[in-house]
């Protein structure tokens, strides 16, 4: 065998052409700024998020602690302010989960598919 079998010949057309390469290069560009902003979508998004789950925390803490502290004090599970407590940590609890399905199922919607 020869020792050129792993040294390939120069030849003219071996070099990659100019608008070739500044094609690839602007496809790589484009790919890269693409991952960035969609990196920067989803932590937005994700602040969000946690952002509505703390104000769902907030609005919850209050009624939560006048259960506890209705119930601690002898009140039964029938009286009206006890039910009151409990109709509304049942409706913010029922918006969460809506919140929860909404933004699992709207990740994937038509603005994020333009490109």
């Amino acid at each position: 065998m020869s020792g050129n079998a792993f040294h390939p010949v120069a030849t003219p057309s071996s070099h990659p052409r100019p608008d070739v390469l500044l094609r690839a290069r602007r496809s790589v560009m484009e790919a890269a700024n693409e991952m960035r902003a969609r990196r920067t979508r989803q932590r937005r998004q994700v602040g969000i998020a946690l952002l509505v789950l703390a104000g769902l925390v907030v609005l919850v803490t209050p009624a939560i602690w006048s259960g506890v502290s209705d119930i601690s004090a002898g009140e039964h599970f029938f009286d009206m302010p006890f039910m009151v407590v409990v109709l509304s940590l049942a409706t913010l609890s029922a918006v969460f989960a809506v919140c929860l399905l909404s933004w699992k199922r709207g990740g994937h919607s038509a603005r994020d598919d333009r490109g």
